[in-house]
């Protein structure tokens, strides 16, 4: 029986593997509350540095203008899985080869956020930019940060990695130098059958401010799995 119980899980296991994500960000904003579904970007958020990469910014922006999606000028969000595991990206600016040599930051964006202290969180902009990390207590990290970068010649980034472990969060923007960006910057961006696209927009307040929440959901397969092990095990301890 036990062995039968264990080919389930194993099967089961490998046929969610092959499947959809499902999985999705629900965020909440003081004009609503939308979802992300998860798509998958490999290839990035793969140290263990806190660093945001040069390459990963590359390659995060080249996989949404291949999609159709404007990034220069934009504060973009998404949820992908990365090899730091299922991760809430953002991308800040957006070229698609970063050049810093010469460059000259014109843009900032300041940022607060926080979560559950079992993740990571990665971080990156051009000379200038600054980042600190503070236990909270209570199972709470907070990030701060000002990241600058030169548009159409660089970009920054953002993200919490592995959000399945730690998977609430806030996040705050702050427009610290007022920068000109494009009309409603901010860009939420899910994944469908079609690829990735713009879920939600939005602009600062007249502060320069903007303040959302975000709660990782798994995929109802994913949970179902969960319950099937705990199934066996829950059969295994009463023999």
């Amino acid at each position: 029986m036990h062995r039968k119980i264990g080919i389930t899980i194993i099967t089961t296991a490998l046929c969610l593997s092959q499947a959809a994500f499902g999985d999705y960000v629900s965020i909440d904003t003081v004009n609503g509350s939308f979802n992300l579904e998860a798509g998958q970007i490999s290839g990035i958020l793969d140290g263990d540095d806190n660093s945001f990469s040069m390459n990963d910014l590359d390659i995060l922006a080249q996989v949404l203008q291949n999609d159709g999606i404007e990034t220069e000028g934009r504060l973009s969000f998404l949820l992908a899985s990365t090899d730091s595991g299922m991760s809430f990206i953002g991308l800040f600016g957006g070229v698609p080869m970063n050049t810093p040599s010469g460059s000259l930051p014109d843009q900032f964006i300041g940022i607060s956020a926080t979560t559950g202290s079992d993740t990571d969180w990665f971080a990156s902009g051009d000379s200038g930019s600054d980042v600190d990390w503070y236990d909270m207590g209570n199972n709470t990290q907070l990030v701060t940060a000002l990241l600058a970068w030169d548009e159409g010649q660089t970009s920054a980034g953002f993200a919490w990695g592995d959000v399945t472990s730690a998977q609430n969060g806030t996040t705050n923007l702050y427009d610290v130098d007022f920068t000109e960006y494009a009309p409603d910057p901010i860009q939420f961006i899910s994944y469908g059958d079609d690829g990735w696209s713009v879920a939600e927009q939005a602009a600062f307040s007249v502060l320069g401010q903007y303040a959302f929440s975000h709660q990782f959901v798994p995929a109802p397969g994913a949970i179902a799995l969960l319950a099937l092990a705990g199934l066996g095990a829950c059969r295994k301890r009463r023999t």
